[in-house]
């Protein structure tokens, strides 16, 4: 009898169950033209240029007209044989670095004052303050900062000659040796109320609070809980930070072209100005083409792995 029992509910619950089930949605035609469309196109437009600018780099193309010539690795060749391009290269990996690792670091610091060690009321204020350069363009950014690099009347040589301190005034952006880094100051500037937001937030989370009170409790310190306790629960979000840091230092141009033109001579210089001069100036168009890959190469090499493992020890 139990089991005429199991069997009769067991056909009872079966259509049951396929009644809950939702029915299978069939892929529409205006989903297709929402959706996939320009989706597709994107894609197409996206590998297409790239396609594009791969082809034009390996062209004679040196002019106003197109040419498709094949000329092999012609301008590969010239290209590895300028000084400029080491240099941009050098000047690019200097933005890699110093550009992304002091940011982090001040931010994270920054971060850690101000969610641990708060005073009331002072956390909105430095947070408008921090957050004020983001919503500025690198054009806006670089013209203030060019004023304030100027070496006769710039702020910050005015005030250190009102201080008297007259031996401290310096070229800033004008010094071949020192203004590749003088400029990599305005990029930490600029990113710094952006990397301090991305990093509070990712202190903001329950496990977290609860891991800190518990460190407060049992009376370590500050930094300990800083570098012990905090520093490893948000792996994800710093390492999701730097992957939008390297990208945004990878393609730099505004405040060199702003600021310095890639001068003093072009000892600033990075690829992505070197290829805007080139193809629009210089007309060596498949020498524009060129740097556009090597940029490209970078990210690959560069960018786009530590972005993949970012997001994968995000998603941990």
């Amino acid at each position: 009898m139990s089991t005429l029992n199991q069997i009769n509910e067991t056909q009872v619950a079966r259509p049951v169950w396929k009644r809950n089930r939702r029915p299978r949605r069939e892929f529409s035609f205006v989903d297709f033209l929402v959706f996939l469309l320009p989706l597709l196109l994107l894609v197409i437009l996206l590998y297409g240029m790239l396609v594009w600018t791969f082809y034009v780099s390996f062209a004679d193309w040196s002019g106003v007209a197109p040419n498709y010539t094949f000329a092999g690795l012609k301008w590969y060749k010239m290209m590895a044989s300028l000084d400029r391009f080491w240099v941009d290269v050098r000047n690019n990996l200097k933005w890699l670095i110093l550009g992304v690792m002091p940011t982090v670091i001040i931010a994270l610091f920054i971060a850690y004052l101000l969610e641990i060690g708060s005073i009331r009321g002072l956390e909105s204020y430095v947070r408008t303050l921090i957050l004020y350069p983001v919503a500025m363009s690198f054009l806006v950014s670089g013209t203030i900062w060019s004023w304030m690099y100027e070496p006769n009347k710039g702020v910050f040589n005015t005030i250190l000659r009102g201080l008297g301190l007259d031996s401290l005034t310096g070229r800033f952006a004008t010094n071949p040796s020192t203004a590749t880094y003088w400029l990599i100051v305005i990029f930490i500037w600029q990113y710094l109320g952006f990397a301090v937001i991305i990093l509070q937030s990712s202190f903001r989370t329950t496990e977290l609070q609860e891991m800190v009170e518990a460190a407060i409790v049992d009376g370590a310190s500050r930094l300990r809980i800083l570098i012990q306790v905090i520093i490893p629960n948000i792996r994800g979000g710093i390492l999701i930070l730097v992957s939008l840091l390297l990208i945004s230092s990878l393609k730099v141009f505004d405040i060199v072209y702003i600021v310095t033109f890639g001068g003093p001579g072009y000892s600033t210089d990075v690829l992505s100005l070197h290829m805007l001069i080139a193809t629009f100036q210089q007309h060596l168009v498949a020498l524009g083409a060129g740097l556009g890959v090597i940029i490209f190469a970078m990210a690959f090499i560069i960018v786009i792995p530590y972005t993949i493992y970012a997001f994968r020890k995000w998603f941990e």
